[in-house]
């Protein structure tokens, strides 16, 4: 079987992995709740419990992929070395989260949002740990392993376009949020799947929401292929989700836009031409390649 095909292969185990960890992992959350503890688990349904699950099986199924694939003295990429790692990390971060801070201002000055106060600092820091885990694994998942295992047989221009084209459908791909499961059981998980690509109905959404998860891809893979290592995008994906929790937290949606403004702060043609500014200042800033070589298989 030829690497594409193993890597669809690894897709398809990541969603039945995802489907039956999620209910063990939503009778522990319960658990816990019945013995009094972690109380603010309380406000997620089951379906966020599904989307984590897709997460946790995609990262433990990378190792058997890597050595399904036959790459030898592969490595995490995001530990690959880099001497100036925690500069781009630092500036990545700045530019991901000013660009989407500059547009959620853009989105509050024309009225399509309105201001509900200053979210608490608690919701600062999560919001910040959010966007470095995300950050961290999904950039080592799809700019690291992935995409460098396509490179190695395609080419990098290859492995960009497959790799984003990849990493949009798979954050397109949502259960349809009106499903509601009553009581979970060990198949709740799989219920769930023919409801993911409800989006796909929708031609504006289409547009508008898997249009700038492909332009964000795009640039997250350039900021990899021209530092020649993973911080810089490690940091654009932390800042832009490090922003998207706030602005979520500390506004209200006055009103949409099509296909302009969305129903988030990331969907739209708005965050598409914002995010394609970012990706020119990458192509700038990320001239000068890690001396060490890339961080990747």
């Amino acid at each position: 079987m030829k690497d594409f095909g193993k890597i669809l292969v690894y897709l398809c185990g990541v969603l039945v992995g995802g489907a039956l960890l999620a209910p063990p992992l939503y009778w522990a959350a319960q658990g816990l709740l019945g013995a009094g503890w972690l109380l603010v688990l309380k406000k997620y349904a089951f379906q966020k419990y599904f989307n984590r699950s897709l997460l946790v099986s995609a990262v433990v199924l990378l190792w058997p992929l890597v050595r399904w694939l036959g790459v030898k003295g592969w490595v995490p990429p995001v530990f690959g070395r880099d001497s100036r790692g925690w500069v781009r990390l630092a500036g990545g971060f700045t530019l991901g989260a000013g660009a989407m801070a500059v547009l959620g201002g853009g989105y509050v000055w024309t009225g399509c949002y309105r201001l509900e106060g200053v979210p608490e600092w608690a919701v600062w820091a999560k919001a910040l740990c959010t966007g470095m885990v995300v950050g961290l694994l999904e950039e080592s998942l799809f700019r690291g392993a992935i995409s460098g295992l396509i490179e190695r047989g395609r080419g990098g221009a290859m492995a960009l376009w497959a790799t984003s084209g990849l990493f949009a459908i798979v954050h397109f791909l949502k259960p349809d949020p009106s499903i509601k499961v009553a009581a979970v059981g060990w198949t709740s998980g799989f219920e769930l799947v023919p409801h993911m690509f409800h989006q796909f109905s929708q031609p504006l959404l289409l547009l508008g929401g898997f249009g700038t998860l492909l332009v964000f891809g795009l640039v997250l893979g350039l900021a990899a292929a021209r530092t020649g290592s993973l911080w810089m995008s490690i940091g654009l994906h932390a800042g832009l989700v490090f922003v998207k929790v706030v602005f979520a937290k500390g506004t209200e949606r006055v009103f949409e836009k099509w296909p302009w403004v969305g129903q988030e702060l990331q969907i739209g043609l708005a965050p598409v031409l914002v995010l394609a500014l970012v990706g020119a200042v990458v192509w700038g800033l990320g001239a000068g390649r890690s001396r060490e070589g890339p961080a990747r298989p």
